[in-house]
């Protein structure tokens, strides 16, 4: 006996209807992706020379360290090769060893520091008194630049030379380390435009 509204086959099996099921195309996990580069190293700036070998800069904790002030430039004799320069404003660190085969190592800067305006305002000792104002200027205070010598194999200060800050506009001079051994130098600062040249005795080339 049929029902009213039920259908002629019911109680067979129903196949579902698909025209309603959306279409999903599967991913192709290999497709690369468009501008982006996924599998690109990492790449570092090159130290512009090749005598030395780029590093990481030493964790060090937040301490009180001995500083030295930077003695003006001497005169050498010949016998030297430059095996590191870089000019720029200072920031962030720069990070590098060296085998010192045959001491010294000299370290050579030419600084210059941008200048900070002031004002000043006073009132005259003599005659009625009046107030005036003058203007001064003088290298920022926020200006320094270190260079850290460390043993390599132990990560020890050997020693640190440190301008902070700077007191000219215009600051040249040098200093040498004197110990051989295998060396981490590291070299940071901030505000000051530096050159920084470094150089050994050319029997460390042999």
């Amino acid at each position: 006996v049929q029902l009213p509204g039920q259908s002629s086959n019911a109680g067979n099996s129903e196949t579902p209807d698909n025209s309603l099921t959306p279409t999903v195309s599967p991913v192709d996990p290999t497709e690369a992706i468009p501008d982006e580069d996924v599998n690109a190293e990492p790449t570092e700036t090159p130290l512009p020379q090749s005598y030395v070998t780029p590093a990481t800069p030493i964790p060090t904790e937040n301490e009180n360290t001995l500083r030295y002030h930077i003695p003006p430039p001497e005169n050498d004799d010949d016998g030297y090769v430059t095996i590191f320069t870089e000019s720029k404003q200072l920031s962030g660190v720069t990070a590098f060893d060296y085998f010192l085969k045959t001491p010294p190592m000299i370290f050579n800067y030419d600084a210059t520091v941008p200048l900070v305006n002031r004002t000043k305002t006073g009132t005259s000792e003599f005659g009625d008194k009046e107030e005036f104002t003058v203007e001064v200027s003088y290298p920022s205070p926020l200006s320094y630049y270190k260079i850290v010598v460390y043993d390599k194999d132990t990560s020890k200060v050997l020693a640190e030379y440190v301008i902070d800050p700077f007191t000219k506009e215009k600051d040249r001079g040098s200093f040498k380390y004197l110990s051989p051994g295998n060396l981490h130098v590291e070299i940071s600062g901030a505000v000051a435009t530096v050159t920084t040249e470094i150089e050994v005795p050319k029997s460390n080339l042999d």
